[in-house]
């Protein structure tokens, strides 16, 4: 495979325009949006194993606490770039759960991305519980 070089208009083309930070966008200490994805589904089986057991309600208040502060910092993230990254990596009903903070995100853009992550109408608990942490309107 021969890697062209890129110019700069196909860059600028390739990069949406939202924002005028480069490289990597910097959410606050640190997190980048990928990390935001990441601490979403790896909290997701932790707080499925707590489900049942001694403690566990408290310890699923935590993670949903957790994952609420993560879900905080996409607010100053544009919606475009969330769903440019979930589509690539792929839908997930956390995904979508993200795009809701995302900067500029409409409640038509969630229900798309949800009903793309989520196209069965019985929802696992999981998925409830993504529901519960949808930005409110």
């Amino acid at each position: 495979m021969v890697l062209l070089p890129l110019d700069l208009e196909t860059l600028k083309l390739a990069v949406d325009q939202d924002t005028s930070k480069p490289g990597a966008f910097d959410l606050g200490e640190g997190l980048t949006p990928v990390d935001v994805w990441q601490g979403l589904h790896a909290s997701e089986p932790l707080w499925i194993a707590s489900a049942g057991v001694e403690g566990g309600e408290e310890n699923q208040s935590r993670i949903n606490s957790s994952d609420l502060s993560l879900l905080k910092k996409l607010e100053a993230f544009p919606a475009k770039r969330w769903a440019q990254m979930c589509d690539g990596i792929g839908w997930t009903h956390l995904g979508a759960i993200g795009l809701s903070w995302c900067q500029g995100s409409t409640d038509q853009a969630f229900n798309t991305a949800w009903s793309i992550a989520v196209p069965d109408k019985d929802h696992t608990d999981s998925q409830q519980r993504a529901l519960r942490l949808v930005k409110p309107s």
